[in-house]
């Protein structure tokens, strides 16, 4: 088969012959047709140590069809369409009992890193990772809905909590989760703040229903959020980016009772630059504000998202998509910041 190869770290990607991966009683091979590309898998190739085998073929946003099924395998069957869940995960320990599989005792890394992923004609995936994609729902949607839709419903529903009424703060909020996260924050109820640089993006977010953007080159930010919320503030900032600046103007932000949550993560090993910010612990105890890590989703919230798409309550916002053999273009191209919205690799 057809697959991008990462040979050893620091090396491009590579378009290689290789064998169609051999499946165990408790797995499926999924005919992939589709792969969602991130910023998560060009962090995760570019960090020291996240990767402990090579070779490696990235990828985790997949979606395609079923060929083979496990001697074991009850809830999928022969050409049934699936996705899957990013994390490998025991399914038994007190976190994944309970719903939260990303926290996992027994944690075996993730689709693309602790096992080869899904820019390849074929993937092995343990059953417990793969759900069902629904009538209606296109393959193309559904590799994304499965990583950048998912994450911003876990991200306002359970940890922003946003309400109707509430102003929200999307901090790069044109790219491929952000872009997505401005569509679930107006669908909970919330005043959309969109911020991003470019006008592609900020033109972007408009379409999808922010209410407000905010170039964050025309200004301080905390300044600009402060004048169209009365200087109250904000009563939920989601930041995507996840640098030291913007989580400092995120925090910054918050009106009191607020709520700040954590998606994007910039690590210095990659950035070559010190994400951390200073928290007030005496200012902070007395607005009663809160701090969220979101990290990611479960499969019951993934099964949710794929219906939000279905029933046409959020749009699946591919912009570019690329032949699976451009994938390291494609990565260069999110490295530079320079795709609105998401992108994905049609591999069949």
């Amino acid at each position: 088969m057809r697959a991008m190869v990462l040979e050893q770290f620091g090396a491009p990607l590579k378009l290689k012959d290789v064998p169609v991966p051999k499946i165990g009683p408790s797995e499926a091979l999924v005919r992939v047709r589709v792969c969602g590309a991130g910023l998560t898998v060009v962090i995760m190739v570019a960090t020291p140590g996240r990767i402990k085998s090579y070779p490696r073929i990235p990828g985790h946003e997949v979606a395609g069809e079923v060929v083979e099924a496990g001697s074991e395998v009850r809830t999928v069957k022969v050409g049934q369409r699936v996705t899957n869940h990013y994390y490998l995960t025991c399914g038994n320990c007190r976190y994944c009992r309970s719903g939260r599989e990303t926290l996992c005792e027994n944690f075996r890394g993730n689709v693309g890193q602790g096992c080869d992923g899904g820019y390849a004609e074929y993937v092995a995936l343990p059953e417990r990772n793969l759900v069902p994609i629904p009538d209606g729902v296109t393959d193309l949607e559904a590799s994304v809905a499965a990583d950048a839709i998912a994450t911003p419903y876990h991200a306002c529903h359970a940890e922003a909590q946003v309400s109707p009424g509430d102003n929200v703060l999307i901090i790069g909020a044109g790219g491929g989760v952000g872009i997505h996260m401005v569509q679930m924050a107006r669908l909970c109820g919330g005043r959309v703040l969109a911020a991003e640089i470019g006008e592609e993006k900020l033109e972007l977010a408009r379409e999808m229903g922010a209410d407000e953007v905010i170039d964050t080159r025309r200004g301080d930010l905390v300044k600009q959020v402060k004048a169209l919320t009365g200087g109250r503030g904000v009563d939920a900032a989601i930041d995507v980016v996840g640098n030291s600046r913007t989580l400092q103007a995120s925090l910054e932000s918050l009106a009191p009772a607020g709520r700040m949550v954590i998606i994007g993560s910039k690590p210095a090993s990659v950035y070559g630059e010190d994400p951390t910010f200073k928290v007030n612990p005496g200012e902070f105890m007395r607005q009663a504000q809160e701090i969220h890590g979101s990290r990611y989703v479960n499969n019951a919230e993934i099964a949710r998202t794929l219906e939000l798409v279905k029933h046409k309550r959020i749009r699946a916002v591919v912009n570019r998509t690329f032949p699976l053999e451009e994938a390291e273009q494609v990565h260069e191209l999110l490295r530079k910041n320079a795709v609105a919205g998401r992108a994905a690799l049609i591999v069949s």
